[in-house]
């Protein structure tokens, strides 16, 4: 069985991970403000391997009129994503993009003004990341915007030290917050877990821009990033 098809583990990351992110809160004020700028009239957006959906839900505060699709490769993410959907507007897919036809299972017509990304297309080796980027610039309307907050790799240990750090010490504060003080290398085996580990195959976002100008993309930028943590993207002219 798949990593992220574990129940006690995706349960484990939904309802706990996404809290402990260091600066999730100033990760959504860019996304907002990249939006704002180059397409404010957000109408239909794609919130690609979508997990428990927190970025679609987080697209529809700020375009409440607008309609998202939420595709993910697991039954049970897209189950707690579609839980959240109380209005009943959304459409749900379970699907694996890193499959070469997984465009067939949208509408034909089906084009985005945002489609968006959050801590999943790390988990794609990177010609697979390539071809995704391609795929995603066709499915965008002109003007449409890509995002990615993403997990990406670091240029030296050292910094790869420095991110590490950074997380083990957000993994605490979220143990105290909730009550459940661990110690610290309880936490540490926790993060180095290796079934999560050898799922992640990062790439520097320097790279990962470059290909996306390469695609055709404009404005192409790494907006915000926290050593490992970054927020790139760019828009389909």
């Amino acid at each position: 069985m798949k990593y992220w098809e574990r129940k006690e583990k995706l349960f484990k990351y939904t309802d706990g991970v996404r809290q402990f992110f260091p600066y999730a809160e100033e990760q959504l004020d860019i996304i907002s403000r990249v939006i704002e700028k180059f397409n404010p009239a957000i109408g239909d957006f794609l919130d690609l391997g979508c997990g428990d959906g927190f970025l679609g839900y987080f697209i529809y505060k700020l375009y409440p009129d607008s309609h998202g699709v939420f595709l993910d490769v697991s039954g049970e993410m897209i189950y707690k994503a579609r839980k959240k959907d109380l209005e009943n507007k959304s459409e749900f897919i379970v699907q694996d993009y890193a499959s070469a036809d997984w465009l067939q299972c949208l509408n034909p017509d089906a084009r985005f003004d945002l489609i968006i990304s959050g801590y999943s297309i790390h988990h794609v080796d990177n010609n697979t990341k390539k071809r995704l980027y391609e795929d995603i610039f066709r499915l965008l309307k002109p003007n449409g915007i890509f995002l990615n907050l993403e997990h990406v790799s670091s240029p030296t240990m050292a910094i790869e030290d420095l991110f590490n750090d950074l997380f083990l010490g957000g993994m605490s504060d979220y143990q105290k917050h909730i009550g459940d003080e661990k110690t610290s290398e309880e936490i540490r085996e926790i993060y180095h877990d290796p079934i999560h580990k050898q799922l992640n195959i990062l790439e520097s976002v320097e790279n990962q821009c470059s290909w996306l100008r390469e695609t055709g993309f404009s404005e192409v930028d790494c907006f915000m990033k926290v050593f490992e943590l970054a927020l790139f993207g760019g828009v389909k002219k």
